[in-house]
């Protein structure tokens, strides 16, 4: 039973996927790269990933947190935040059973296939939507969500680190067990412009550009935003207070 119980997981997990499909997985994916070179890559990627989040958790708590611990009272447009953010996930992990492909889930960005169900590439947009505006709306709560200086870089070295380990350490090791290639981990995908057996440097550096580049955008669109914010709710209490 036991057994029994254990195929149908998998079969849930990856049972969906067809190698068929370029990039999608299968053994021929699998054994894109020479062993010896998806090795030594993986060698020197986790060993510069734990480097990386060694070296900036340092740093950080020799900075201190100076962050107001205190409750904050729950708002209307949070709780509906939360429950949208809930709700869009919830209808992706619908998809992703009924299609049986919940192994994609852990990708950092949802791989959407050539074989959709309806709406289901509005939900991918969805989901990707909100991650802007979920953290824009957390920096301006305040408290323990407040954004580090423009010119520190150790939040967004962290994040690198955590983000080359767990390509590295964790979906290579199950992309190889499954034959999924879980974000292009095991080949490169049809549309990627460094396609070759480079692939994966190629990426892990411009992916790591992109990646500190975006999160500083993130922190200047917040800090550009907040004195405007400041200045629209000025302007809508004004008024009301004439009324009262």
């Amino acid at each position: 039973m036991s057994r029994y119980n254990a195929c149908v997981l998998l079969d849930w997990a990856y049972g969906g996927v067809d190698p068929r499909l370029a990039g999608n997985g299968g053994a021929e994916c699998a054994a894109f790269l020479p062993q010896g070179q998806r090795w030594l890559e993986s060698l020197v990627f986790v060993s510069l990933s734990l480097l990386e989040m060694a070296l900036a958790i340092r740093k950080i708590r020799r900075q201190g947190l100076s962050v107001d611990l205190r409750k904050q009272d729950e708002s209307l447009a949070k709780n509906l935040l939360l429950v949208a953010l809930c709700l869009t996930f919830g209808v992706e992990v619908g998809f992703k059973f009924a299609t049986r492909t919940l192994i994609f889930l852990l990708n950092p960005c949802h791989v959407v296939t050539m074989l959709q169900l309806p709406f289901e590439l509005e939900i991918y947009y969805i989901q990707h939507v909100t991650l802007y505006i979920v953290p824009l709306y957390l920096l301006q709560k305040g408290g323990v969500y407040q954004p580090e200086p423009l010119g520190d870089f150790w939040w967004a070295l962290l994040a690198t680190g955590l983000l080359l380990f767990y390509h590295f350490a964790f979906l290579q090791i199950l992309g190889l067990v499954t034959e999924v290639n879980l974000n292009n981990m095991l080949c490169p995908a049809v549309s990627d412009p460094f396609y070759s057996s480079w692939y994966r440097i190629w990426a892990s550096g411009h992916q790591t550009l992109l990646t500190v580049t975006h999160g500083k955008l993130v922190t200047s669109l917040f800090y550009a935003a907040t004195p405007a914010r400041k200045y629209l709710v000025d302007v809508i209490k004004l008024p009301l207070k004439k009324f009262v």
